[in-house]
């Protein structure tokens, strides 16, 4: 009998390896996945759980995909995304576990609340008497004119904004592609000031979520390193920083004026958020998260 090729399926390989991943995420490391538990989402035995994880199986029929989809409570069209070779396993995960979030709010506030309560002295600077309100306030607006005066920097009218465009704005900040890097992207400080700060992203192609993870380290560098854009911010805790950067970089990347542009445009008898992410070049999970935003704020 001939022998079955081994990883004949390679992506549904990663399929498999993106659902136990997806499973560890939502039981948060409380329990311990198994392959059999991935194979359960099917109902498969061992022998077709050992066949799907060694990419013996093919997994491609959309009944099949949906059936994950409902189990993990995801838009299958990761999975099909995933399933096609279209995004690896780094980036599915990326995308499942979110673009973090846009507002204080839920476990994560009520959590923040007791804590600040219990240890007011970890956030206050001496002298200081801002309330919990005043010192945790996301400061939405203040974020949208951050974002909107680095667009009027470089003048962009059109979807989608090119990243190198924009961070060559800025003498200090230099943004590279470098095959060797272990992370998506990753911020290097040189010793020499006049070197300033590199943004390294995994090339050579810039993928969706790299682009959102280049947009949030700009907002952290104009914080930090004194412009004028992000002056307003210094000082903020940084349970607040991380959400305004989320925020920023959703703006930066859709801004709402060419957000508005691009709906009036759009083909409606086609898929809206998928015709979206392609023209701003972002993934569909934060075109939907930045789609929530605008409808609340309208901008």
């Amino acid at each position: 009998m001939k022998k079955t090729e081994e990883n004949r399926y390679p992506h549904s390989a990663t399929l498999f390896r993106f659902c136990k991943e997806a499973l560890e995420i939502r039981y948060e490391g409380n329990v311990k996945v198994i392959d059999q538990d991935v194979g359960a989402i099917l109902g498969y035995d061992p022998a077709d759980c050992s066949h799907w994880k060694k990419g013996k199986k093919n997994i491609r029929a959309l009944a099949t995909l949906r059936s994950i989809a409902d189990h993990l409570n995801i838009d299958e069209r990761l999975l099909i995304d995933i399933a096609a070779g279209n995004i690896g396993l780094e980036e599915a995960v990326f995308e499942y576990r979110g673009y973090g979030a846009f507002a204080l709010s839920g476990r994560s506030l009520e959590n923040l609340k007791k804590e600040y309560f219990k240890n007011p002295t970890r956030w206050h600077q001496e002298g200081s008497s801002q309330t919990f309100e005043e010192l945790f306030d996301v400061d939405r607006q203040s974020v949208a004119k951050a974002a909107s005066a680095v667009l009027s920097m470089g003048n962009f009218t059109e979807a989608p904004i090119y990243l190198p465009e924009i961070v060559q704005l800025f003498n200090g900040l230099k943004l590279v592609a470098d095959d060797n890097i272990s992370e998506p992207t990753t911020v290097t400080v040189s010793a020499d000031s006049a070197d300033g700060v590199t943004i390294s992203y995994r090339g050579p192609e810039m993928r969706p979520y790299q682009r959102f993870l280049v947009a949030k380290e700009l907002f952290k560098y104009l914080v930090t390193s004194g412009h004028a854009i992000g002056e307003r911010f210094r000082g903020n805790p940084q349970e607040v920083i991380d959400i305004q950067s989320n925020m920023f970089a959703g703006m930066l990347l859709i801004p709402g004026n060419l957000l508005r542009k691009e709906v009036e445009q759009i083909d409606s008898s086609m898929d809206l958020v998928l015709q979206l992410a392609d023209t701003f070049w972002v993934s569909k999970a934060l075109m939907n998260q930045r789609l929530r935003d605008y409808m609340e704020h309208l901008s």
